[in-house]
């Protein structure tokens, strides 16, 4: 095996996922790593990288990602890496097998996926509890067989106490960039940075805008950069006919980090107004740290850890995101108070030196690596299924 070589692999994220290509991918890169990777293809095309190898899925409807596992079983069979990092839940049914062969394999847990599931529109609601139980219990056999378990989130601990002896928190904070210096703009806009869908506060920021619109705000602009599936865009296409702002919404689609950044700085302020459901209220939206990095004043739903990053860093200001008048005052109160925006702005990025960016969580991520080689070479466990 090849102590120095990492296979990087998901049948979901596609190559160029934040966090798993310019976070993590980047960090073990500059460390002297080799890292072959294996994801779903994008618009964007990858660049060709020293000790970096992809291999791409072709983009394709749910059902193809069963036939990805095989694909990923095969090229792991071949392949002389020594350590095995992987993204996605499902891919820890294929460890029963990938045990019996050498090589460390670490999860990376990116969402609580059984509470996750609760939620989620494509289960029938009278199968979510249910199915969420089930997930829940093989999720926990298999995560036995994993060397280490990445938490992306701290409060993942409490519903996974089985991996608590060989987890590792690396949280999911922005990429350290210096301060992008922004020309003055009179143009006013509401920024949103992530996955567009109803949870993630699709219809509360667009009837926002429609009443801001009608209080007199006629030139400000909703900008919304972030994937959004072909059955939201229809029902936005009629949304924005119906109430005059189709000149008002920009949908940006996913787009290169540098020109998320470009967007970031000159917006009036972001938005991260998700619904209350349990896995987003027990999570910390990356999108808040990276409105802070570009000195962005923000607006946020008041779940209890975000208020108090709120209070704590004074960079923007929590509301219920189920009140259309508190969450419209609070907006207003943004676009009337320059000094305002610029001391929450200050404030942001202050704190994002300090403390929230990525910079000590590479450092995590290396020192895991580290000790996952350690304890391999001197335990040499033998894994057994337990199905």
């Amino acid at each position: 095996m090849n102590e120095k070589k990492i296979f990087v692999y998901s049948s979901v994220h596609v190559w160029n996922d934040t966090r798993i290509y310019y976070k993590e991918i980047e960090t073990l890169l500059k460390a002297g790593y080799q890292v072959e990777q294996m994801a779903v293809e994008a618009m964007q095309q990858p660049e060709i990288r020293q000790n970096l190898t992809q291999h791409l899925f072709q983009n394709g409807s749910r059902l193809k990602r069963f036939t990805r596992w095989f694909t990923i079983y095969k090229a792991i069979r071949k392949s002389d890496a020594k350590y095995y990092h992987f993204h996605d839940p499902e891919l820890l049914l294929l460890l029963p097998i990938l045990r019996k062969r050498d090589g460390v394999f670490i999860y990376d847990m990116h969402e609580n996926f059984p509470k996750a599931l609760e939620t989620k529109a494509w289960v029938p609601r009278g199968l979510r509890k249910p199915i969420a139980e089930i997930v829940k219990r093989v999720e926990q056999k298999c995560l036995m067989l994993c060397d280490k378990v990445i938490f992306a989130e701290t409060s993942y601990k409490k519903d996974y106490p089985c991996v608590t002896q060989k987890n590792k928190d690396v949280l999911n904070y922005p990429v350290y960039q210096k301060v992008i210096p922004a020309e003055e703009f009179t143009e006013q806009s509401l920024l949103y940075v992530g996955g567009i869908e109803e949870n993630r506060g699709l219809w509360i920021m667009l009837e926002a805008l429609k009443n801001l619109k009608k209080s007199g705000y006629k030139e400000l602009k909703l900008k919304l950069v972030g994937p959004i599936s072909g059955a939201d865009n229809e029902k936005i296409d009629a949304f924005i006919k119906e109430h005059g702002l189709v000149s008002s919404v920009e949908r940006l689609g996913r787009i290169p980090n540098a020109e998320i950044s470009g967007h970031m700085v000159t917006a009036t302020m972001g938005l991260c107004l998700l619904k209350p459901i349990p896995n987003y209220m027990e999570s910390m939206a990356t999108k808040m740290f990276e409105y802070m990095s570009a000195k962005l004043p923000m607006i946020v739903s008041d779940f209890p850890m975000w208020s108090d990053l709120m209070k704590e860093t004074q960079s923007g200001l929590s509301v219920n995101p189920l009140e259309p008048e508190e969450v419209v005052g609070a907006i207003e109160l943004l676009l009337e108070n320059k000094g305002l925006r610029q001391q929450m702005g200050a404030n942001g990025r202050y704190h994002y030196e300090k403390a929230y960016n990525w910079r000590t969580e590479g450092q995590k991520l290396l020192a895991l690596y580290e000790v996952a080689n350690s304890e391999v070479l001197n335990e040499s466990p033998v894994y057994q299924s337990t199905f």
